[in-house]
């Protein structure tokens, strides 16, 4: 599966307040945080690895909220 198209299935969300709604809340965020920065390549080849790891996307410091993030505020874990 291509970024976009994983994109497209994870961030679907239910609205249920599970993790996965929680997951698919943020993973719209940062889209439309690194669209602005056109990192948005980066952002489908680093959703690839995650999935191909079994690993999610998160903020690096999520204590730290913030107006904008980039790329490089982003980690697998």
């Amino acid at each position: 599966m291509i970024g976009n198209e994983l994109f497209q299935k994870l961030s679907h969300r239910d609205y249920s307040g599970s993790d996965l709604d929680n997951y698919a809340q943020l993973l719209s965020t940062i889209f439309f945080h690194l669209s602005n920065s056109n990192e948005i390549e980066n952002f489908f080849s680093l959703l690839v690895k995650a999935n191909s790891e079994n690993k999610m996307i998160a903020i690096h410091d999520p204590e730290n909220i913030k107006d904008e993030y980039f790329y490089s505020d982003l980690i697998l874990v």
